[in-house]
């Protein structure tokens, strides 16, 4: 019994911090990160006490740590819309300040990238256009597009893992949106 306590000591002792850090990564919030990362600690200590001295523990941490923190943004989001369902909202200027607010994140988001990188993005992502419609369109090779592609999708995913807020407010958006194809659906075909 004395060897799980200095294996698990030793086990949080080399993980922790690291831990920490990739529950920030998802929350943004050091406190909520290391309140999620204790609780997988004290999870792991409670039914998996064989594996403190595995060499995957650490690999299994990860995975619990990153889970839970997507469990989190999931009931943050949850919170959210059930909140949007009870009170109706009345004031449209705080409304467009909010979709200011996120238009404003994701212009800065395209900040950083080439113009012609951020053409190639918005064509794809916004227009919907194929890599074969876009070449032709920007007189460019699909080559060009793929690798143009890939370094705005590369920075996307850094400006998100920097800006958490703003994931959160997609992910609210595309849950909003959700919601009204249902209700409009509902009332156009019913």
């Amino acid at each position: 019994m004395q060897t799980d306590h200095k294996g698990f000591k030793e086990l949080f002792d080399r993980n922790y911090q690291q831990l920490c850090n990739h529950a920030f990564k998802y929350l943004g919030d050091r406190d909520e990160s290391e309140d999620i990362v204790q609780e997988v600690l004290i999870r792991f200590w409670e039914i998996k006490k064989e594996m403190i001295n595995d060499p995957v523990a650490k690999y299994y941490l990860m995975t619990a740590v990153r889970n839970r923190c997507i469990s989190a943004l999931r009931k943050k989001v949850h919170m959210l819309s059930t909140e949007e369902n009870e009170i109706e909202i009345a004031d449209t200027v705080y409304t467009e300040k909010a979709e200011s607010e996120v238009k404003d994140l994701v212009e800065r988001a395209f900040e950083n990238l080439s113009p012609k990188c951020a053409d190639v993005f918005k064509l794809s992502r916004l227009e919907n256009l194929t890599y074969q419609q876009i070449a032709t369109k920007l007189n460019i090779s699909i080559k060009t597009v793929e690798n143009q592609m890939g370094k705005a999708i590369k920075h996307m995913r850094n400006f998100i893992r920097q800006n958490p807020v703003l994931l959160l407010a997609v992910i609210v958006m595309v849950k909003l949106f959700i919601n009204f194809i249902g209700v409009f659906s509902k009332s156009v075909f019913n």
